[in-house]
């Protein structure tokens, strides 16, 4: 909790200097905004082939059984933070994209199973990382980004989970308002319920995310 704290004050500094650096940064098309964005999340590698983990509890092997999970929907709202003036004739500008929500979920297909939307994987957290953005053209924009991703998760099966160090690499082409991105988000949850006394249990996560919106 302290670490989000610090990062959510340095994003406020961070902020507060941007909007300054911009008032001095000429005519660059390049500016800071809002964003909203969804679309599907496609499981892969062992997320989507399911996953079997094995922990000691008392000399005992307790075996965890993580469903193959399956296509799923994730919404994005953000803000795009720009630090300091665009360089190279004003068509590169970095700065800090911050999604301060970012929800999803990803189906699973549990056999026999009545209401097999409670066998899903959920998931919420925030998105905080370094971006660069190039503005070859007119109203074009290439954004480059790498964040971690703070969530946690909850399976019916499995119990709540967290990650405070996922990883995102992401891309965005955005033309005036609308945007269209890819993310691969890797890395793997420990669902021990929050508690360091339980057993550490690491599952994969790895997703593929093709989002549309729009940036203000």
């Amino acid at each position: 909790m302290k670490k989000i704290a610090w990062a959510s004050l340095a994003l406020i500094g961070l902020f507060t200097f941007s909007l300054t650096a911009q008032a001095q940064s000429g005519t660059s098309k390049i500016k800071s905004g809002f964003y909203l964005r969804m679309g599907p999340v496609f499981s892969l590698d062992n997320y989507a082939k399911g996953q079997t983990i094995y922990t000691k509890i008392n000399n005992r092997t307790d075996t965890s059984i993580f469903l193959p999970a399956k296509i799923g929907g994730a919404l994005d709202l953000g803000y795009l933070i720009y630090i300091g003036p665009a360089f190279v004739k004003k068509m590169i500008r970095a700065g800090i994209d911050a999604t301060f929500l970012s929800v999803s979920f990803n189906t699973t297909d549990p056999k026999a199973a009545d209401n097999k939307y409670k066998y899903w994987y959920y998931y919420v957290g925030e998105k905080f990382g370094p971006v660069i953005t190039v503005n070859p053209i007119d109203r074009l924009m290439v954004d480059l980004s790498y964040k971690l991703n703070a969530y946690i998760v909850y399976s019916n099966t499995n119990g709540w989970g967290r990650n405070l160090f996922q990883n995102e690499i992401s891309m965005n082409i955005r033309y005036s308002l609308m945007m269209f991105s890819l993310q691969y988000n890797f890395g793997k949850a420990n669902f021990n319920a929050f508690d360091k006394s339980n057993p550490d249990r690491y599952v994969e996560n790895n997703t593929l995310r093709i989002l549309i919106g729009l940036k203000l």
